[in-house]
């Protein structure tokens, strides 16, 4: 896909970050310069710093590893397309499932009271544009190895970026973009115990990109649940720290109360043994209980995974 005029390009030297303005349609390339440097990322709507990248969110749909075609969505309930990856090598590893390495985890792991942290790095470079440490949100990390096993037991795993390896990041709306280089790089094997420089560069909108962004939130930006501030019960920010309730408060959750309703299920007499077989084996409390697991479990197993309104259509490239 064809880009606009390169409008910007610089180096981030280790162990540096920097809050980047990039426009609907604009494109982002973070480059390896030497290979074997992982990287954390952040970005916040540049209209509303409280709209910002929430891979946490992401993960029912894209698992622990976001891919290229992948889009990455602002935070609940706002939820819209933010970043689209038009381009990421086959073996970039991202991780979403990691939190950013921050100055007390050293300070126990390891015994320092100042070592380089992706928290501090980012906080330092986002403070440019009034950003507290507090702003700093959960990492989209590029070419992070991690494993981990069905316990929740994580690793990090030898890095194994290349020398000229991109990644491309498409804004689907006006943002502040912060990729910052990983301080953990030179105790751990996140970036092979040595920190590296990564060039960034970012790239104008053309007509091909414009189009682009501007299907992806006609596809994927559409939804009635994607609620805006001005349906916000609470729209104003807390200017003070501490917290206290609102004197006379009523919560009105959604769906609240429920309602029950009974709905009449005909079993011939084997599908009824069949029942309460299962519900002695404890697949529900009663037979009740099991025709409507077996129910649902059917309609899960019915519906496609069908993620094409995560991801960018090959065609639209």
């Amino acid at each position: 896909m064809e880009y606009g005029l390169r409008r910007l390009r610089f180096v981030l030297q280790p162990v540096s970050a920097k809050g980047v303005p990039v426009y609907r349609g604009e494109v982002m390339r973070i480059r390896q310069v030497l290979g074997e440097q992982c990287v954390d990322f952040n970005a916040f709507s540049l209209a509303d710093y409280k709209e910002y990248m929430d891979v946490s969110a992401c993960r029912p749909t894209l698992g622990f590893r976001p891919c290229k075609l992948d889009i990455i969505y602002s935070n609940p309930p706002r939820f819209r397309p933010m970043l689209g990856i038009v381009e990421m090598p086959d073996d970039c590893a991202t991780d979403i499932l990691g939190k950013s390495c921050h100055a007390t985890l050293f300070e126990i792991a390891q015994g320092f009271t100042a070592h380089t942290n992706c928290q501090d790095t980012i906080s330092e470079a986002i403070a440019e544009y009034n950003l507290t440490p507090d702003d700093v949100h959960h990492s989209l990390n590029f070419w992070m190895n991690s494993e981990w096993d069905s316990r929740g037991r994580y690793e990090i795993v030898r890095n194994s970026a290349r020398a000229g390896d991109y990644v491309d990041l498409l804004a689907c709306f006006d943002q502040l973009m912060v990729p910052a280089i990983c301080g953990s790089g030179d105790t751990m094997l996140t970036s092979n115990f040595s920190f590296k420089p990564i060039e960034i560069e970012v790239f104008a909108a053309s007509a091909a990109t414009s189009r682009l962004a501007d299907r992806i939130m006609e596809r994927s930006g559409r939804y009635q649940t994607q609620r805006t501030v001005d349906q916000f019960r609470v729209k104003s920010i807390k200017s003070d720290r501490r917290l206290a309730p609102v004197p006379g408060f009523q919560p009105k959750f959604v769906n609240f109360p429920l309602e029950t309703i009974e709905v009449e299920v005909p079993l011939s007499g084997a599908e009824y043994d069949a029942a309460e077989r299962l519900a002695a084996a404890g697949f529900g409390r009663d037979v009740a209980d099991v025709v409507r697991k077996g129910f649902m479990l059917w309609r899960s197993s019915r519906r496609p995974r069908n993620r094409d309104w995560s991801r960018i259509p090959v065609a639209w490239l």
